[in-house]
């Protein structure tokens, strides 16, 4: 097939879309806005003056390449166009008039740009209508995007790699003393990373015997602010800043941790990949209690589920897996098994895969 996705170059969503569809001998385009390379793919720059990290206002300029969208896609005569977020590059295709798309929702699209106004959800109705199927990567999100539209929303969930992340990654030697907590997330306030820290600053005060290690993986607005609060709250000593890693490094990372911590905050946090890799790797998980992240893990057998990620209570699932080595173990074999059942890469992608060759199939008989 020859596949047309309508998304930015930078995303590491698209990378890890088009790499496999890549290495599944596919002909894959990239039509972005944002100039970057895409491995395996053929990356068309659509210059709209506007920046990467541009607002809403900014974005608007996105709306008038519309025709030269168009005529990008014309020329690449694609089997399948596949549209990814649906404000922005959905609304681009909306007003192009490509047919026949497929629109991959993501998250703050759906959950936070129709609360701003009664335009935004205008907008992001009009974009759902223009589409000819819906992807969704979570059911949860799959209802909230049926606020907006009657159309069935296909959930297609986001797989990982069970080979890369495994608990066979592991190079921590458990007689080394610590107890290892973490993350690996983007530092930005959605993802709650204040409230490890203040989680285990609780941990230090009601439990100073638990010899507590924190590890931070990521980088984002938030590095410098984060870094102050673990030195200001006494964790400084015991807390390791990573920075941005690599896929391979990522694997290691939560591997190598004895309880992985998600709190995040926001809704818009539409579906828990990160919970899925910690899982992948036999490493029990605390999550806040959204939608996305839950259904990312097992409730109460792989994770423990914390009321919107309140650092105390953070601490005290901190402390119960700390006090209770076997339960510990059960839940990252519980995890293991359940991203086995439910998130392997290769059965995901095969999954739109499947889709897009009937989509393909009907637009040929359409001709």
């Amino acid at each position: 097939m020859k596949i047309c996705f309508l998304s930015s170059a930078s995303s590491a969503h698209t990378k890890k879309w088009c790499a496999w569809f890549a290495g599944r001998g596919h002909e894959v385009h990239v039509v972005s806005f944002i100039n970057d390379e895409v491995p395996g793919a053929v990356v068309h720059f659509v210059d709209t003056g506007a920046s990467a990290d541009g607002g809403d206002a900014q974005k608007l300029l996105y709306l008038t390449s519309a025709r030269r969208v168009r005529r990008i896609v014309q020329e690449i005569a694609p089997d399948v166009v596949n549209v990814h977020y649906a404000t922005s590059y959905g609304m681009t295709a909306a007003l192009s008039g490509i047919k026949g798309y497929i629109l991959s929702v993501w998250g703050s699209d759906i959950y936070d740009f129709p609360k701003k106004s009664a335009l935004h959800r205008a907008m992001l109705k009009f974009s759902l209508s223009r589409a000819e199927k819906i992807f969704s990567t979570s059911r949860a999100m799959a209802e909230e995007t049926g606020k907006y539209t009657g159309k069935d929303v296909i959930v297609t969930p986001f797989g990982v790699d069970t080979e890369l992340f495994s608990p066979e990654k592991r190079a921590r030697a458990d007689e080394d003393g610590a107890f290892v907590i973490g993350t690996v997330k983007t530092l930005s306030p959605k993802y709650g990373i204040d409230r490890i820290l203040r989680a285990a600053a609780v941990v230090k005060e009601k439990r100073p015997d638990v010899p507590l290690r924190v590890k931070i993986a990521g980088d984002g607005e938030c590095a410098e602010e984060y870094r102050r609060l673990a030195d200001e709250l006494g964790i400084g000593d015991i807390t390791d800043w990573l920075g941005f890693i690599t896929q391979k490094r990522a694997a290691e990372v939560w591997a190598d941790m004895d309880a992985a911590i998600i709190p995040s905050v926001l809704a818009s946090e539409s579906f828990g990949v990160s919970a899925v890799e910690a899982g992948a790797c036999g490493v029990p998980v605390i999550i806040s209690d959204i939608p996305g992240l839950m259904e990312a893990t097992c409730p109460g057998k792989s994770s423990i589920v914390i009321k919107d990620g309140d650092p105390e209570g953070i601490a005290d699932a901190v402390i119960e897996l700390y006090s209770d080595p076997e339960k510990r173990h059960a839940m990252g074999c519980c995890g293991r098994e359940y991203v086995l059942e439910n998130y392997r890469l290769d059965d995901c992608f095969c999954k739109v895969e499947s889709i897009f060759e009937n989509v393909s199939r009907e637009t040929k008989q359409k001709k």
